[in-house]
């Protein structure tokens, strides 16, 4: 995917999956993943790269981390 990047909603949406679908798919709830869309959580490595499978990209074309939560983390 030429170097753009999309953020988890983005990737979900491309990937022709809504927010209960992929809650399913990745063994959470709804309310759970919709705090990740939001970015109000971290998705862990292992969810990160099963959600980046499961949208058929890889991880370098997902933004995982709100650019304003990364600069808390650096």
């Amino acid at each position: 995917m030429e170097n753009r990047k999309f953020t988890i909603e983005q990737a979900r949406i491309l990937g022709g999956y809504n927010q209960i679908e992929m809650a399913e798919a990745l063994g959470m709830t709804e309310k759970t993943y919709i705090n990740y869309e939001k970015y109000r959580q971290v998705f862990r490595m292992h969810v990160g790269y099963l959600f980046a499978d499961l949208v058929g990209m890889t991880v370098d074309d997902i933004i995982f981390f709100d650019p304003e939560l990364r600069k808390k983390c650096s």
